[in-house]
Formats: C-alpha cells, sequence, structure tokens
C-alpha cells in the first residue's frame, strides 16, 4: 500500500497569508494553530484515512511553538490524524524522514526534487492550496 505524506503549509493550512499579513508572529503557536484550512484538502486526507489509506503529515517548523501550533491545528481541522502520523523536522531534507515508500504532496519544489531523486512519487501543488486531484 502506498503512503501518502502531506506538508500542511500551503497544502492544508494557509501559512503564506498569516506570514503575509502578521510576519513573525506566523511563527507562534497561537497563530499556527489557527491558520486558516484548505478546506477541500483538508477534507480529502479525512477522507483517505477513513477509506484506510496510510497518511502522513510531514512539515517543518522553524522552533518548538510553531510545532505545537501544528499539533494544535491538527486536532482542530483532522483530529483523525494520530501522534505516529504527524513527522515534524526542524532541519534536513523531508526524504530523510520517509517512513515507508509513497508519494509527497507539497507546495515547495526544495522538499520535491530529493523525494524524486530518491525514486519516490511526488504531487506537486502548484498554487498555494490548489485543490489535490489524484
Amino acid at each position: 500500500m502506498t503512503a501518502y505524506y502531506f506538508d500542511m503549509d500551503g497544502v492544508l493550512a494557509n501559512f503564506h497569508k498569516a506570514y503575509a499579513t502578521n510576519k513573525g508572529t506566523a511563527l507562534q503557536r497561537k497563530a499556527m494553530a489557527n491558520l486558516e484550512p484548505f478546506e477541500e484538502n483538508v477534507n480529502l486526507v479525512r477522507n483517505m484515512i477513513k477509506a484506510g489509506l496510510k497518511v502522513y503529515i510531514l512539515t517543518k517548523a522553524a522552533n518548538e511553538a510553531g510545532k505545537l501550533g501544528k499539533i494544535d491545528w491538527l486536532a482542530k481541522y483532522i483530529p483523525e490524524i494520530t501522534a505516529d502520523q504527524f513527522i515534524c523536522i526542524f532541519k534536513g531534507k523531508k526524504i530523510d524522514f520517509i517512513r515507508e515508500d509513497g508519494i509527497l504532496i507539497d507546495d515547495d519544489k526544495k522538499n520535491l526534487t530529493p523525494w524524486a531523486k530518491a525514486g519516490q512519487e511526488i504531487y506537486f501543488v502548484t498554487e498555494k492550496g490548489a485543490k489535490i486531484t489524484f
């Protein structure tokens, strides 16, 4: 079974809008927890989990407060995600944190390129929050 690794910022949550509006405060826990969701993509993830597909959230955070804010956000919008399905990194390449073969769904080519070079599948979200269709 293929695993699906979803980025949060720009794919599931509108981090870019909050960051442009609030600059550094977007990195704080409360700001991260209150990011606007991209509803269609959030619903896709929830439906995939309900269908029994292997879903991970693979995201980067600038600091511990950002990580905690992302956990809060997931509890609000995708409560089906368990702690073992949440992978939050601070440094490094996302490919270094892969748990099993799968598809990375991301809006940043810097994350997608190493993933593809490692022989894994990618799905490029070309515009922030663009609807994901497989």
